[in-house]
């Protein structure tokens, strides 16, 4: 099932700040579970056990300043103040700093690819808010994706188009809370971080759409316009 998913008034749902909340309680739970696991590791014959706890909290504590990142932007948006400055840019070489960037690197550069391009290509975006789109979107798979299985992210160029396609194999069935509504739409577009990210896409005059295969296959497809 392929649906586009519509960024209008995403604002009004306030399942949005909540569902942010969530996810910072659920990290901070996370960061607490490693951090007493490590005391009840010490001083014993544990082997890399503590090493993995230690790797975890930092993974964790990465995605808790992604999401306040997230919480920043929303309240500029709430507060009228959020301004967008696009400006031509080359893709190759803002994706490929992105994929270096610390302290994403090692997240990042195990789940995407990066198609070449013999020509330079560029698109008006604002950098920032593109950045924050494509962790949106590879910090929602990861969350969602099945343990020890990475989400892939690939970037692409076709003639006048970027696109970014991401695609996971669910944690969990479709039927929660991928659970077909009373129209008949797949549950997972109407969660309000796709809708946010959504808007990010929208704000490049680009669409973002998800295709749902049967059981936990899911694929994200965001195009945004480009010029070779």
């Amino acid at each position: 099932m392929k649906s586009s998913v519509l960024a209008q008034n995403f604002l009004d749902d306030n399942r949005l700040v909540e569902d942010i909340f969530h996810e910072l309680k659920s990290i901070v739970a996370s960061i607490l579970s490693s951090v007493e696991l490590i005391v009840l590791y010490d001083g014993k014959a544990m082997g890399n056990k503590i090493t993995r706890q230690a790797e975890s909290i930092k993974s964790q504590v990465i995605e808790l300043d992604f999401q306040l990142q997230n919480i920043r932007i929303i309240q500029h948006m709430l507060d009228k103040t959020f301004q967008v400055k696009r400006k031509m840019t080359n893709l190759l070489f803002f994706l490929g700093q992105l994929v270096r960037e610390e302290p994403y690197h090692n997240l990042l550069s195990p789940a995407v690819e990066l198609q070449q391009s013999k020509v330079p290509v560029e698109a008006n975006i604002d950098e920032s808010v593109l950045r924050q789109l494509i962790l949106n979107l590879f910090f929602w798979m990861n969350r969602h994706s099945t343990t020890h299985q990475i989400p892939r992210m690939e970037f692409s160029f076709e003639p006048g188009t970027f696109k970014i396609k991401g695609s996971f194999y669910a944690n969990y069935i479709f039927s929660s809370p991928f659970k077909s509504s009373e129209k008949g739409d797949s549950e997972i577009i109407h969660q309000p971080i796709c809708k946010m990210m959504s808007f990010l896409a929208s704000l490049h005059d680009g669409t973002f759409e998800i295709v749902t295969e049967p059981e936990k296959n899911v694929e994200v497809l965001v195009t945004i316009p480009c010029k070779a």
